[in-house]
């Protein structure tokens, strides 16, 4: 670690040296990079953290749209709803950036199927054609796949971003809870839950929910042009496949629905693991003064069946 402290940038000082082209194509790490191909990385290497990407901004915003939605749902004799929260924490920036960029992939996945067939009919038939035209196409599809590139690069990176900003946010949201809670309660609520619920619920959260549901929408959006696409080109016997996923589609559904009842008795059993593993650790010197090590290690066994 380098003796000199670590000093903040503005966020005016690095939207400066951050251009539009270095934001498009990530150039702005080049620099780490170079830093890290030379020797170990430290502290301050690193870009510093935008405001709206510290935990405590993100914990803050969270725990008011939180407290907004819980008086807005005892008004209207409602259950609250977390997820509702954590959508008035996005900003209209981070949807619009989402949005291009899920609109360009999926542009661009649209278009290469139209222009490598145009390609391959015209190839494939005796007639003359235009040149500059087959020419032009060509052209455009390798122009295609690298927007197309570009966009699914910039749309993994927001959602990666917006899951690690949620995440920060609701681990700090449970670390202020479990400061506000009574003795009864936290007699009542083991460790084992709270641990599990920060490091397997909300952790997933930073991999593939944001993502998920990004590809769940811009799936529905290209079957529709798709399907569109088919019966103008081909005919209706085209779609039958279509309409086979669509049927089967209910059978994915209960899949999920039944993965999803699994996951919550797996989860009460590691809650119930953890929470045994823990007593463990923290009396061990109790367990060790009154020989329990092999009930426990019984009771250890049985719950990791």
């Amino acid at each position: 670690m380098a003796k000199n402290r670590y000093r903040k940038i503005t966020s005016t000082t690095q939207a400066g040296k951050v251009s539009f082209f270095s934001t498009l194509f990530f150039q702005w790490m080049n620099i780490l990079l170079k830093t890290g191909s030379e020797r170990a990385i430290d502290e301050n290497d690193l870009l510093p953290l935008e405001k709206e990407n510290t935990s405590c901004f993100l914990v803050e915003e969270l725990r008011a749209k939180w407290a907004e939605e819980t008086t807005n749902s005892k008004r209207n004799d409602i259950k609250p709803k977390l997820w509702k929260s954590i959508l008035k924490v996005l900003t209209a920036r981070d949807i619009m950036i989402l949005i291009s960029a899920m609109s360009v992939w999926t542009l661009c996945r649209i278009l290469q199927p139209l222009l490598l067939g145009y390609l391959v009919k015209s190839l494939m038939t005796a007639e003359l054609h235009n040149m500059y035209l087959l020419y032009g196409s060509a052209i455009a599809l390798g122009i295609s796949e690298f927007i197309s590139s570009v966009g699914m690069h910039h749309l993994n990176y927001q959602c990666e971003v917006l899951g690690i900003r949620v995440s920060s946010a609701l681990k700090g949201l449970v670390y202020m809870k479990t400061l506000l809670l009574s003795k009864d309660s936290l007699l009542r609520l083991s460790s084992g839950r709270v641990i599990d619920l920060v490091s397997n619920d909300v952790q997933r959260l930073e991999g593939d929910t944001f993502l998920f549901l990004v590809d769940a929408a811009r799936g529905i959006i290209e079957l529709l042009i798709v399907t569109f696409l088919l019966v103008y080109f081909i005919g209706w016997q085209a779609v039958m496949g279509i309409i086979l996923l669509c049927i089967t589609l209910p059978c994915y559904l209960g899949f999920a629905h039944a993965g999803a009842v699994l996951r919550l008795r797996t989860a009460e059993v590691s809650d119930r693991r953890i929470t045994l593993i823990n007593q463990v650790v923290t009396g061990i010197r109790a367990i060790k003064t009154n020989a329990w090590e092999d009930e426990y290690r019984k009771k250890i066994k049985n719950t990791r069946r």
